[in-house]
Parts: C-alpha cells; sequence; structure tokens
C-alpha cells in the first residue's frame, strides 16, 4: 500500500493533504475522537488548501456518533444571503440579471463553518480549541511548499485572484502564479486561528475577526448587514435515506443536490450491465443529463422550500423533466474523512466556493471569503434566487453506505456537479459491481456536463464506440482532476481502510 491506502484499528484520516491528515491523526494518537481531530484537519485545510475551502466559507458535515446510524447528524454550514440583498435589490422591477456575481464582495455569503466546528465540538468535542488549532497555526506561521495542484488552481482562478491585491499579495510570489516547491507563509491567517485558539469561534461571528470581515466587505458599499455575522445559524438535519437491495444510502439532502442526484442515479442502475461497458456509458450519459435537469428547478433552501423526502427518493422524479441542460458550478471545494477507534464516523465537504472564492481577504487576518451567491439563480422567483436570509444551494454530498444497520463506508468528493457523478459511480462500482473501495474510487469515471460527455483516460475505446450516447463526447486524461477528489474510509468491524484518490494531492493515514 502506498500512502493513499492505510489500515488501521485505532483510527483514520483520510484528507486532501498531508499536513491536515497528520493533524488529525496525531490528535487520534492523544486520544482525542473522531469530531476533534476533524475539527483539526478542517483548521488546518484552511492554510494548506487557501483555494478550497476555509473559516471564510461554509459546507456539510455528517457525523455518526460510535457508529450509530439512526443518531447520525448533518451540520448544514452553507452560506446564506446577506440581509441587504433582498430580491427586491437584487432583481430590479423583478427582473432577471444576467448572471449572479462571481467575484468581489457582492458574491460573498454569510459564512458557517466556524460556526459548525463551533457546534460539533459543543455536540461531540472532547479536546480544547487550543490544541486542535495548533497544527493549522503553525503549518500558516512557518508555511509549506505548495504543489502542483496549488499551481494548478491558482492558474485556472488567476483572473479571479486579481481581484483583490490582497489575495494576490498572500498567494502569488511576485505578483505571479506560485509554482510547486514556493514557500507559502501566511502571518495573517495565524494571527486569526490564534484570536480563534484563544477566543473561541465566536471571534469570527461576534468578536475582533468579525468586525473586520464585516469592514472588509462593506468597504465600497453596505452588503451585509450590522448583525448578519452575529445571527447566523447552523442547521441540524437528518440525513436523506434510500435503500438500494441490501444496502442503505445516507446522503445530504437539500439545499444540496448533491444526495438526491446519488440516490436517483444509483436506484436506477439496470443489473446485470457489465462496469464501464456501452451500456453503462449509455446509462450515465442519459441518466446524469435527466437528473440534473430535475433537480435545477427544484431544490432550494429547505427551510423556505420543504421537500417530503418520499419525493427525492421518488424514480419518478427524474423521469419527466423539461428544464434545460444546467451548466457549471463551485469547483473550490475540498472533502475529508475521520474515523475513530469507537466507530465515531465524520466526514465533511467544506467549500468556499469556486477557487479562491470571492477572492475577498479579510484584511489584517487572512481569510479568503467565499462566494456562495454565485450559485443562485439569475431569475426571482426560483428556489434558489438570491433573497435576505436564504441558504443557496450546493452540490456538495457527505455520504455514508450502510449494510446490515451499519456503517460500511464514508466519502464525499469535491467537484461542483461532478460531485454527483463521481460518487454515483463510485456507489454503483461498490454495490452493484461488488468492487472493494479502493478498486471504487481508482477506475476511470465519466461526467455529463451540459450536453457533452466528458470520459477520463482508461475507459476501453471498443466500448466507447460501441456506446450509443447523444451528447458530444470528450476525451480527458488519465487521473485527471476535473473528476474529483474522493477522501473515504470503509469500515469491517474494526477494520478501518482509508482510501484517497489519486486525482489530488490527499493521504490516507492511520492513527496507529
Amino acid at each position: 500500500m502506498d500512502e493513499r491506502t492505510a489500515v488501521s484499528e485505532r483510527g483514520m484520516v483520510v484528507a486532501a493533504h498531508p499536513l491536515a491528515a497528520h493533524a488529525g491523526a496525531d490528535v487520534l494518537r492523544e486520544g482525542g475522537n473522531a469530531v476533534d481531530a476533524a475539527v483539526a484537519v478542517s483548521l488546518c485545510l484552511n492554510v494548506v488548501e487557501p483555494y478550497a475551502s476555509g473559516l471564510g466559507g461554509g459546507g456539510f458535515m455528517i457525523v455518526c456518533p460510535r457508529g450509530e446510524l439512526a443518531k447520525s447528524v448533518i451540520l448544514d454550514s452553507r452560506g446564506t444571503v446577506p440581509s441587504p440583498l433582498t430580491q427586491e435589490r437584487v432583481y430590479s422591477r423583478g427582473k432577471p440579471i444576467p448572471w449572479p456575481p462571481y467575484s468581489g464582495p457582492m458574491s460573498a455569503a454569510i459564512p458557517g463553518l466556524g460556526r459548525a466546528l463551533q457546534l460539533a465540538l459543543k455536540n461531540f468535542g472532547s479536546r480544547p480549541i487550543a490544541r486542535l488549532a495548533a497544527p493549522a497555526i503553525e503549518a500558516a506561521e512557518k508555511g509549506f511548499e505548495v504543489t502542483e495542484t496549488y499551481r494548478h488552481c491558482s492558474q485556472m482562478f488567476e483572473g479571479t485572484m486579481r481581484v483583490d491585491e490582497e489575495c494576490c499579495r498572500i498567494f502569488m510570489k511576485n505578483g505571479l502564479v506560485m509554482r510547486p516547491g514556493d514557500r507559502l507563509v501566511q502571518p495573517e491567517l495565524a494571527g486569526a486561528l490564534k484570536l480563534v485558539a484563544r477566543d473561541g469561534f465566536d471571534t469570527l461571528y461576534t468578536g475582533e475577526i468579525g468586525r473586520a470581515t464585516r469592514a472588509t466587505v462593506n468597504r465600497t458599499g453596505p452588503l451585509w448587514g450590522e448583525r448578519d455575522l452575529e445571527l447566523y445559524r447552523v442547521r441540524e438535519r437528518s440525513p436523506l435515506r434510500a435503500r438500494i437491495g441490501d444496502v442503505e444510502l445516507l446522503v445530504t439532502g437539500p439545499p444540496s443536490r448533491g444526495g438526491v442526484g446519488v440516490v436517483q442515479t444509483a436506484q436506477a442502475y439496470p443489473r446485470g450491465i457489465a462496469h464501464n461497458s456501452a451500456e453503462a456509458i449509455g446509462f450515465y450519459d442519459r441518466t446524469l443529463a435527466a437528473v440534473f435537469r430535475a433537480l435545477e428547478d427544484l431544490v432550494g433552501d429547505p427551510d423556505e422550500t420543504p421537500i417530503p423526502d418520499s419525493r427525492l427518493v421518488d424514480p419518478a422524479l427524474i423521469s419527466a423533466s423539461g428544464a434545460p441542460a444546467p451548466r457549471g458550478g463551485s469547483p473550490g471545494t475540498t472533502h475529508f474523512t475521520v474515523v475513530d477507534s469507537e466507530g465515531t464516523i465524520v466526514t465533511s465537504s467544506q467549500t468556499i466556493g469556486h477557487f479562491f472564492g470571492s477572492a475577498v481577504v479579510v484584511r489584517g487576518y487572512g481569510i479568503v471569503l467565499n462566494d456562495d451567491i454565485t450559485d443562485m439563480a439569475p431569475r426571482p422567483g426560483h428556489p434558489n434566487s438570491i433573497s435576505a436570509g436564504r441558504r443557496s444551494v450546493a452540490n456538495m454530498n457527505p455520504m455514508i453506505i450502510a449494510r446490515r444497520g451499519k456503517p460500511w463506508a464514508a466519502l464525499g468528493t469535491p467537484g461542483s456537479r461532478r460531485i454527483t457523478a463521481a460518487l454515483s459511480q463510485v456507489t454503483i462500482n461498490l454495490i452493484a459491481h461488488g468492487q472493494d473501495l479502493v478498486t471504487a474510487v481508482a477506475k476511470p469515471r465519466l461526467h455529463w456536463e451540459a450536453g457533452t460527455l466528458h470520459l477520463e483516460g482508461g475507459f476501453d475505446e471498443a466500448e466507447i464506440s460501441r456506446a450509443k450516447v447523444a451528447s458530444r463526447v470528450v476525451r480527458r486524461g488519465p487521473n485527471d482532476l476535473y473528476f474529483g477528489g474522493i477522501h473515504a474510509a470503509a469500515v469491517d468491524g474494526r477494520r478501518i481502510t482509508g482510501v484517497a484518490d489519486p486525482r489530488r494531492d490527499g493521504v490516507a493515514m492511520a492513527a496507529g
């Protein structure tokens, strides 16, 4: 086994960067539980993947205490629309806008990650925040060498980074995109993390950092209300559950589309067709298109637009939808999974939206703010239209696969709409094709997007030629970052197998 796979009975951390995985594994070795380790991992990812997630964003975290599925809870920290951005202000005279803001202060929603970590520690944790923040503080102060993934993401969103001079100053080198081996040091972020370690997460919402965040956003006009940060609340939700044969899926429901998409795709998969065969390629081409169309105009903030679980798991949901083919999404996300020796599972997706989010950096504190408003609808009256206090729709889907009433696998991935495609294929690889988790994650993937079927390198050319697809076919290279970065763990009794996706910088690290 290489560093992407590990086996242990004492605990496991699988994350998108070795420093983050090491931070969590150390906490487990010291006797901390999975939630303690998850907080350490989350904060460290803020430092080593500043382009993907952090305290200026939010996400979804599933906690399954001691492997008891019935007690599983989702902490929804998705960003909310600030109070000044009413529908009347955004959609003047009720007219659509050309597109939601893609960068800058107006694209930033009220971030929830800090509140989610705070609540997770309050309900399940056992270690002080000062201990859990220490690895992140050290990484920010001493710095680390950036990777090819960092360079790639920076180059993709260089234009976004240049929106804000602080973003360029911190995350570029002499005004140019950093190269692998360049060292990134973040003293301002280290200072912010020290305040969190000393004062707790409240400093992000009602304290010193919260005041600086609001002032940064409102430099050019009143975009965030005086109490928007103070009033932010995490939503505790139950997983959406669906049974397929002898397996049960526990996935993330609205305001995310991702879990619903995985359930719909997996339960529609025909029995008896071969893995990545022509028939399978044709199935994914048709089904992913139908899933994305069905969910585009359906899902919104469930506090405002509730949808019964029975409808979300009903196969008829994707049978008839006239919605147009949706486009794009926010790829700047990360995922990690932690399992401790008592069987507690944390599997968490967190994001700042697109890579480098809004590009707005909190002055003096080095925290990159999200661009969640980008993921909202450009027209009024939609379940996901921009409206004060509303949670933005997402595609993230931390999930647990259960067998015989016990957790079998926990996983998730970044990748915008590719989250649905990647997790559907890995789930089907496990339950329909009987693959182990290592194989299921490594197998080549495909993705449907706006009339185009993207095929990762590794598909059989004869099967591609034989496949009946309606979409334009684009071939991509092997182990392509485009197809996600799944970080997962399989549980078999006390034996835990961690698996990091070869498409990203992740590692699986055993606690002992």
